[in-house]
């Protein structure tokens, strides 16, 4: 029962995986309650909450520490990484979204207001959007865990359900064979009162 649940489950479950778009988007997003920013967006196919957990792992092992600016929006502070950035600058990533769809989106400052776009400057620009669109494989490995999880749930349901219904099945047939006993036993004790009565008529 365990194997067919199971089976079933993953058929069913590990046909959706995280995808992304091809390149990172650059459009002028909102940045904070009041304004908008130059940014690089990529559309991920999972959750908010994976999306966000899976930025954070990454940022961690990128050796970033960030903190909160703006709604959905975390900074990080004088970043020093030629992958990432042409020169130290400041990183702000922004994750929204609901159900199963999440975007992320980076912004990037040299400081003093001053973020930076295709335009005042393609070689970061271009780092940030690679940047963005490496987010895929973190967000695809936190997926899958959240998946497993969520389907070890529905099969421990499953698994509950089926030996609920075995045990009142157990019960039900319990009650049925203490039933067909006690049928019997009225039987015999029948057949033997007839019996009495048979052989007093018999002496009369």
């Amino acid at each position: 029962m365990k194997k067919v649940i199971l089976s079933l489950i993953c058929a069913l479950g590990f046909s959706a995986m995280v995808y992304a778009q091809n390149t990172a988007v650059e459009k002028v997003v909102p940045f904070d309650k009041s304004n908008t920013r130059p940014g690089y967006s990529v559309t991920y196919k999972a959750s908010p909450k994976d999306v966000n957990t899976a930025v954070k792992n990454r940022m961690a092992k990128e050796g970033l520490k960030g903190k909160g600016y703006a709604k959905n929006v975390t900074k990080y502070e004088q970043v020093n990484k030629a992958t990432i950035c042409a020169q130290t600058c400041d990183l702000y990533i922004k994750v929204e979204g609901s159900g199963s769809s999440s975007t992320v989106t980076c912004f990037v400052s040299k400081g003093y207001d001053n973020f930076v776009s295709s335009a005042n400057d393609p070689e970061t620009a271009n780092l940030a959007k690679l940047f963005v669109e490496s987010f895929s494989k973190d967000i695809e490995a936190v997926a899958l865990i959240s998946q497993i999880a969520a389907q070890e749930k529905v099969l421990k349901k499953a698994e509950s359900d089926y030996k609920k219904g075995v045990s009142a099945k157990d019960k039900v047939q319990k009650q049925l064979n203490e039933a067909d006993k006690n049928v019997k036993q009225l039987d015999s004790e029948r057949e033997k009162q007839k019996k009495i009565l048979e052989e007093l008529k018999a002496k009369q």
